[in-house]
């Protein structure tokens, strides 16, 4: 498998598929998943991270920002890695070594699709996968959350002077 990608059909139960599909990885909510028959539970804040727990045991941990930090450590069952902004869309992802694992990027429709492509033919245990997709999808809606309020306050802004011009 070169890449996952999110199957969006079902907004309520998104799939992460092997590639295109049609090979199902797991199936996620917001507040669970199904990854290889585990239920896991799902926490998100993107102010402070992310956490997933299996039975009670965390096995998944974004220790950082999800909205703002450039560079976010995340822990898989003890394994680490670290996901480093490389620009404002493009993503790359690390091991504890510093080798690159993966990449992901906002770029044309990215956040629909959050594609994780990772280099070559990957050998990641699955809740590796799953969880490294899962951080990186979430890393995605929350700044393109951000850049949606931006874009809203900036319009309610210009929208204010244009009333006030004309008024006065």
């Amino acid at each position: 498998m070169h890449y996952v990608s999110w199957d969006r059909t079902d907004r309520d139960n998104l799939k992460l598929l092997a590639e295109a599909g049609p090979e199902v990885l797991g199936v996620f909510t917001h507040e669970r998943a199904n990854v290889g028959g585990e239920q896991w539970d799902l926490v998100v804040s993107p102010e402070s991270g992310a956490v997933a727990t299996r039975d009670g045991v965390e096995i998944v941990r974004a220790h950082d920002s999800l909205k703002r930090s450039r560079q976010i450590a995340v822990e898989v069952e003890g394994r680490r890695y670290e996901f480093v902004g490389e620009t404002s869309q493009n993503w790359i992802v690390d091991d504890a070594n510093g080798t690159k694992v993966a990449q992901f990027t906002s770029d044309h429709n990215g956040v629909r699709k959050a594609i994780l492509e990772f280099e070559g033919e990957t050998s990641l245990p699955l809740v590796d996968v799953a969880s490294l997709a899962w951080i990186s999808r979430e890393i995605l809606e929350a700044r393109k959350l951000v850049s949606s309020n931006v874009l809203i306050a900036t319009l309610l802004l210009f929208s204010l002077v244009a009333v006030m011009v004309f008024v006065l």
